[in-house]
């Protein structure tokens, strides 16, 4: 199993109207990590191993990541409702870009309850009464997504994140990519987070944060000599 360390990293309040005067980033309720692995390492799934070994002439990474969503704390009030992670992937040259063959997860679910509202009827002297009725504990579970995948085989995947009933967006959230490098060139990755948070006072309040700062990506593979 591949442990990845986490690092504390600060969400920047986007500038929008009726935000408060003086805005300070969010500190202490995200963290960060990724680690890069062969594309067929001991932990890989057996379809990405499956898909690596059926195109033996290109060049995969598997491209690692956790995001950590932290509970609100009095110096960090809000509750995570959604975020989403991208993830842009490139070369020096703008016409070759590498790719994002597979994504892990298309869609991770989590099961949840109905509310168990139904209809009621009634009949009182000949009048029909029709109702509405949430019987306590009735409501039938069903799987809802709380992290869902985009843009397999593209150079910018991304992943959304989201809270559901009585499932909060928190703790660590890995997703993974199996990236096709691109031969002889130097093969980057940059990754951006976004978050909404709800607020007691502020209500939505959104954040940005580059996850790698930009004028140091990722670096997939060596820079060529």
């Amino acid at each position: 199993m591949t442990e990845i360390r986490l690092r504390e990293v600060d969400l920047v309040p986007e500038r929008t109207l009726g935000n408060p005067a003086g805005d300070s980033p969010l500190r202490g309720r995200l963290t960060f990590g990724w680690d890069l692995l062969p594309a067929d390492h001991e932990g890989v799934p057996a379809s990405w191993l499956s898909y690596v070994r059926a195109t033996p002439d290109r060049e995969f990474r598997h491209l690692l990541m956790v995001v950590s969503f932290r509970p609100e704390t009095p110096a960090g009030k809000g509750v995570f409702r959604h975020a989403s992670l991208g993830v842009a992937l490139s070369t020096p040259d703008p016409a070759a870009r590498p790719v994002a063959r597979l994504i892990d997860p298309g869609e991770r679910t989590r099961p949840v309850t109905d509310s168990g509202a139904g209809l009621s009827l009634t009949v009182k002297a000949g009048v029909l009464d029709v109702g509405m009725t949430k019987p306590p504990g009735t409501g039938l579970p069903r799987e809802e997504w709380i992290v869902r995948g985009h843009g397999a085989s593209q150079p910018d995947p991304q992943w959304e994140f989201r809270s559901v009933r009585d499932v909060p967006l928190l703790g660590d959230h890995p997703v993974a990519a199996l990236v096709e490098l691109v031969p002889d060139r130097r093969n980057t990755a940059e990754v951006l987070l976004a978050a909404e948070l709800e607020h007691h006072t502020w209500g939505i309040r959104r954040y940005r944060t580059h996850l790698t700062p930009p004028l140091h990506p990722i670096a997939l593979t060596r820079q060529p000599a």
